[in-house]
């Protein structure tokens, strides 16, 4: 959609600026355009132009400028305190469940844990690969929208679940036995953002929550109480209750 508008305007979408952006922005807003689309657009163009500066195509990224004007009356939903306790709570060992079932079940409370205990956004967790990972430092790199690497702290007790995470997938008994990916999908790819979702939302039907609880909000939960630049470990204290 981007390439057409800029087609239409004789430009090349390579070559356009933050203000040029504004003003695709402002026609599709005048066009009536929900701002939570225009939100996604704006991520896409964040990663595309990401994208091309990790491949030397282009020098800056023109959207990370980019402003959204914001919905009124619209506030992040936050998971409650005593859901999210639950939420972060080791699961219980259940000898009863085969290999692959007690591999999804350590899978789903580090994802929990990750997007609750982590500074990453929803696509880096879904995308997180092994090798972004120091298991000897606590850290993992995760890709900025200007295409830089940022590094991140991570609670001792995350990587131990992160671990346990991987021994089980090995231990699963899945057709595709390696995966660089750390939450993969039986297949052995990532998982989609949609998938993500069901995934927490599981695991929260699996802790007897009733309450919906999606990514996005364990995330603004994590960031609204944990103020900082660490924020693995008040977070992931609760994995070994």
């Amino acid at each position: 959609m981007l390439a057409r508008w800029a087609t239409s305007r004789g430009q090349d979408l390579l070559a356009l600026s933050t203000a040029d952006l504004t003003r695709y922005v402002a026609e599709r807003v005048g066009q009536g355009t929900q701002l939570s689309t225009l939100a996604r657009h704006r991520s896409s163009f964040r990663r595309f132009y990401a994208f091309l500066i990790s491949h030397g195509s282009i020098v800056v990224n023109p959207a990370v400028a980019l402003w959204l004007p914001q919905a009124p009356g619209i506030r992040s939903r936050q998971v409650r305190d005593e859901v999210l306790r639950v939420l972060l709570q080791s699961p219980p060992c259940r000898p009863q469940l085969s290999r692959t079932s007690a591999y999804r079940v350590q899978r789903d409370h580090a994802v929990v844990c990750m997007l609750y205990g982590t500074e990453l956004g929803i696509s880096d967790v879904r995308l997180l690969r092994w090798q972004q990972i120091d298991e000897h430092r606590n850290r993992v790199r995760a890709p900025e929208r200007n295409g830089d690497l940022r590094t991140y702290d991570l609670d001792p007790t995350l990587v131990a679940s992160l671990t346990a995470v991987r021994e089980g997938w090995a231990s699963a008994g899945f057709e595709h036995a390696e995966s660089s990916y750390c939450f993969p999908t039986a297949s052995g790819l990532p998982m989609s953002r949609q998938a993500l979702r069901l995934v927490v939302q599981r695991w929260a039907k699996e802790r007897g929550q009733s309450e919906t609880v999606t990514p996005s909000a364990l995330r603004q939960t994590g960031r609204a109480r944990q103020p900082g630049p660490r924020r693995g470990a008040t977070a992931v204290a609760v994995l070994v209750v």
